[in-house]
Formats: structure tokens, sequence, C-alpha cells
């Protein structure tokens, strides 16, 4: 598996970009509203980076309850699969527990992502791989 992108909770979501922006990263999709998660989502690159800002909308986000602990911070590492299926049980096998079930995120163009957690590694998701010129 690959890192596709590091999950970065945010309060503000235009004011975060706003503070992005000028440490050289660009936008790579418009704020997206995930209904399933109850919060806004947008993804911004710097070089091979991809960061995704996520702002929760209420307090009935998963995301919300994170944001009040930890406050602006990154608080997971997003890998692409490239057997979704087969890595994922791999994982659960090592371990890993599923704290959010398999669903399409529709900051991903509706792949499927899950994000589990391991004793040693935190909070971690894994999206749908799919096939492009960078492999």
């Amino acid at each position: 598996m690959r890192i596709h992108h590091i999950g970065y909770l945010v309060r503000h979501i235009e004011r975060a970009k706003e503070e992005f922006l000028p440490l050289g990263y660009s936008e790579q999709s418009p704020v997206c509203y995930d209904a399933a998660r109850d919060a806004d989502i947008c993804f911004l690159k710097n070089g091979g980076y991809a960061v995704e800002l996520v702002s929760p909308r209420s307090e009935a986000s998963v995301a919300w309850r994170l944001l009040k602990r930890l406050g602006d911070a990154p608080y997971h590492i997003c890998y692409e699969a490239e057997d979704f299926e087969r890595d994922v049980d791999q994982l659960k096998k090592k371990g890993c527990v599923v704290v959010a079930a398999a669903a399409a995120a529709p900051a991903l163009g509706n792949r499927k992502v899950i994000f589990l957690s391991g004793r040693n590694l935190g909070l971690i998701e894994i999206v749908e791989g799919i096939c492009d010129e960078r492999r």
C-alpha cells in the first residue's frame, strides 16, 4: 500500500485552506459535504503530498469528538489499497480493529474507505485503489 493522504481536523475549513496555501499547497478538490460523516472535506496538495482537511458540521459527526479532544491537528494516515478486501483482511488478522465500517467517500469519487485502529498504528484509513499512471 502507498500513502494517499494525511487527514487533518480543522474547525474552519476555509480559514485552514488560507493558512495551508502559503506553505506551498494548492487546492486539489473543492469543498465536498460528506453526509455520512457530517463533515466538509477538501484535499490540498504540495508536491507529492496530499492533506485532507476535515471540518465537522455538528456534534453528530465522529470527527467532532476528535476535534474537541485534539484541536486542529493531523489525526490519521490514509493508505491506498491495491486489493481493498485482501488488504483490510490482512490488517484485521494483524490485530487492527474496524472503528468505522466500509462506506463510500464522496470526496474521493465515492471510492470505498474504512477506518481501522491498530495498537501501535493509531487511526488509519484504507481507500480503494485505482489504476493510474503513477504506479
